[in-house]
């Protein structure tokens, strides 16, 4: 099948049609308006592609049926791109040749391709910017709600959701915006008592990148081990050997509540280590901090699974790492091992909660993959700078960055930018 023609009331409806009939990764060939509505022509990937196979002197007339919504029309016109009139002054593409090559991949249909995807990009822009412009005019608690959540660093689609259900909440003119934005935020952050981990006792593996505060954010929690348990009941290891000094300073730490340290060098060693401190109740494993992307953090993620199969795994994060980083680091640790008991992480702690300008990145993140957190880590002394996590702190502290300037909040002109994949699903689904 060829190039579709769509018409509809608007272009949101005919974007509509385009996306039901063609597909979502359906191309834009053109938009106009006509007396009966807005005019989309589509074509899907494939039938590009056939397109482009055909051989030299086949004919370049293209019918392209017409679909409408509450519009009768009888059109059946050839296809031929109007760039003189295009929605929201996007030029449209030429005509697709009849024959740019027998190798789709030549040099004419990868420019047309490109074309193609620039002039979806641009539209996609465009309607992004209307349903922002709608959602504004409509609804201003919805607007506001999405320019406070994202200035905060939470994701598109975390963003989306809250300012969803605040929608659909009963107007409250009594209750500020951010604090009902905060009763919504709050019973999302799942919480996991300390007590109940450790109380049972075990093997754990602290684990993360490199500088997150895992030595100091161990040496917190062995203290108060030893003044729960006593320090016959407390043992830690290692497994940093990469870093220098990495060992001495959590020595220091151990020598101070009467702890000792021991080096593991592999699996084997790990499995003779454990069972000669079989009479320990709690055991803590300073793993290495390395890249989520490095190969050291798969031989160490496999030095844990074949030494000790049983130990339980907290993922320690920075709250001054970026939205991003802070998702690829959670799926490559969950991704780390084959084993189906060792791939989730029973619970996370946020450190340096007192250097970053914003936790809504880090909070967004245990959020969407539903990671209970333990601990709060707010400064370099051991062991008072830890705390059982608070989630009304927690999500107070994530509405409110620290900021002294207000050159890093986004442009309310860029905001339709920053979710234009939010805008146009709810496009979609309107």
């Amino acid at each position: 099948m060829g190039p579709q023609k769509f018409i509809a009331a608007n272009t949101t409806e005919a974007l509509k049609l385009v996306r039901q009939q063609v597909g979502g990764d359906a191309m834009v060939l053109s938009t106009r308006d006509t007396p009966q509505g807005v005019e989309i022509v589509a074509i899907s990937p494939e039938a590009l592609s056939s397109l482009s196979q055909r051989k030299e002197g086949a004919s370049s007339d293209f019918s392209a049926p017409t679909i409408t919504t509450s519009i009768s029309t009888t059109s059946n016109s050839v296809f031929s791109p109007d760039t003189s009139n295009t929605a929201a002054g996007f030029p449209a593409p030429a005509a697709v040749p009849a024959s740019a090559a027998d190798n789709p991949t030549a040099p004419q249909v990868e420019k047309l391709l490109a074309e193609f995807s620039a002039v979806k990009q641009l539209l996609q822009t465009h309607l992004s910017a209307r349903a922002w412009d709608d959602i504004q005019a409509q609804s201003t608690d919805k607007a506001e709600a999405l320019r406070i959540l994202l200035n905060a660093g939470f994701s598109p689609q975390l963003c989306g959701e809250l300012a969803d259900e605040l929608a659909a909440l009963p107007a409250d003119p009594n209750t500020r915006l951010i604090d009902r934005l905060q009763s919504l935020l709050e019973p999302k952050i799942e919480t996991l008592d300390p007590l109940s981990v450790f109380d049972p006792g075990g093997i754990f593996a602290f684990i993360g990148p490199t500088g997150v505060g895992k030595t100091t954010a161990i040496a917190k929690i062995a203290a108060r081990c030893v003044l729960r348990y006593g320090r016959d009941q407390l043992a830690l290891l290692t497994t940093d050997t990469f870093r220098i000094g990495a060992q001495e300073q959590l020595k220091v730490y151990a020598k101070i509540i009467g702890v000792p340290v021991v080096t593991l060098r592999d699996s084997d060693d790990l499995t003779t280590k454990l069972n000669s401190m079989k009479d320990r109740r709690v055991i803590l494993l300073d793993t290495a901090g390395v890249s989520q992307r490095d190969t050291q953090m798969l031989e160490q993620a496999k030095l844990l699974l074949e030494g000790a199969p049983s130990l339980k795994r907290i993922l320690v994060m920075s709250s001054t790492t970026d939205l991003r980083t802070q998702e690829d680091v959670i799926l490559m640790h969950q991704m780390a091992t084959q084993n189906e008991a060792q791939k989730a992480l029973i619970g996370a702690i946020i450190t340096k909660t007192d250097e970053a300008a914003q936790i809504g990145p880090v909070v967004d993140c245990l959020i969407r993959h539903k990671l209970p957190l333990m601990f709060l880590a707010n400064g370099q002394r051991v062991p008072e700078d830890l705390s059982q996590a608070n989630t009304a702190y927690l999500s107070h502290r994530a509405l409110h960055p620290r900021s002294i300037s207000g050159r890093m909040e986004i442009p309310d002109e860029q905001i339709s930018m920053h979710l234009m994949d939010q805008l146009n699903d709810w496009i979609k689904n309107s």
